[in-house]
């Protein structure tokens, strides 16, 4: 007995130490747990949400354990696929969250970031011979009707003094609207950034009003659809992470964000670099701040309120909508 008691002792170190490892090996480390599906992610060529594509090209996905289906389309086409379940998280504005949400989106949508703001970006671009916002008094506007430009319109009708019966609003996709305003066949058009540049190829055009002259009015963000939330929150909060993670490269790194931008957006490295200070891309700071209630349009409770009620106002909108629930600040409060 005495002979086999140290054969014993170390058979039962070994068994000891295999459960260890063993243990440990097969352990979740739920700290840094890994996504359950792909998501899927849409993004579009306005140079705010075109910074998705620097995340992708640069494994900032990959360094926050995402498998990321990024699907690229038409701002429109973004918002509606993201409206009918087909994307399970977007890029597009406070205003059009609200309004699918009293319109026709089949799913419930969550803001969980602000991307960026537009401060000059989206614009209203009149015909020689119009100067000012009452001249358009009559005249063809080519716009979106269902979009954020529509919503700049109106405000800006509304500030001096018009209705939108004052004008002829002529409904078509960007690339028809542009168009149409460089062949002559309507006297102002609303657009942005990159398609802004093509209206302005008509001789005597100009620019009589811009996102600026309403700060905070247009807002970008990374919209998620609730049920994929509510299931995959540490998707969410890795999308989160990678948003603030890609903003921090790009300052450490503008020349090639620069290029990765500009291609995705359909312009040269000079055009972005002109319209630059016209798209305000926001960091982690920027969001905790836009996330606090204040009497601006700068803070998002203040806007969403604003933006619901206007649409409310105007009969843009069939159903209500619980404006408290669409902001969820708590993925950004949590950004590791």
């Amino acid at each position: 007995m005495k002979q086999r008691q140290p054969l014993m002792n170390f058979s039962l170190f070994l068994i000891g130490l295999f459960l260890i490892v063993s243990c440990q090996i097969l352990q979740p480390k739920l700290e840094t747990e890994t996504p359950a599906s792909t998501v899927r992610l849409g993004f579009n060529n306005w140079p705010g949400c075109a910074v998705w594509q620097i995340a992708a090209e640069q494994g900032i996905f990959e360094k926050n354990n995402l498998d990321v289906d990024l699907q690229f389309s038409d701002y429109t086409t973004g918002f509606t696929n993201f409206a009918s379940g087909q994307l399970d998280a977007n890029c597009h504005t406070l205003y059009d969250t609200i309004y699918l949400m009293g319109t026709d989106s089949q799913v419930d949508q969550v803001i969980v970031a602000l991307t960026d703001w537009s401060t000059g970006g989206d614009q209203i671009i009149v015909a020689p011979g119009i100067n000012n916002i009452r001249d358009l008094k009559g005249k063809k506007i080519a716009l979106e009707s269902k979009s954020v430009g529509n919503f700049m319109l109106l405000i800006a009708l509304e500030k001096y003094g018009l209705k939108p019966s004052d004008i002829q609003a002529l409904n078509h996709d960007l690339i028809t609207n542009a168009a149409l305003f460089v062949e002559g066949e309507v006297d102002a058009i609303i657009t942005y950034i990159p398609f802004s540049k093509e209206a302005m190829n008509l001789p005597g055009s100009q620019i009589i009003l811009t996102s600026k002259d309403f700060p905070g009015v247009i807002s970008d963000h990374l919209v998620v659809n609730r049920k994929f939330l509510k299931t995959n929150p540490q998707v969410v909060q890795a999308l989160v992470n990678s948003w603030f993670d890609t903003v921090e490269f790009m300052q450490k790194n503008p020349d090639v964000s620069h290029q990765i931008i500009a291609y995705t957006s359909g312009l040269t490295i000079q055009d972005f670099k002109n319209y630059e200070s016209q798209i305000s891309i926001k960091g982690l700071s920027e969001n905790l701040t836009a996330f606090e209630r204040r009497e601006t349009f700068t803070s998002l409770p203040y806007a969403a309120e604003k933006i619901y009620q206007f649409l409310q106002k105007n009969k843009l909108i069939t159903k209500s909508v619980n404006i408290e629930q669409i902001l969820d600040y708590s993925f950004v409060r949590n950004k590791n």
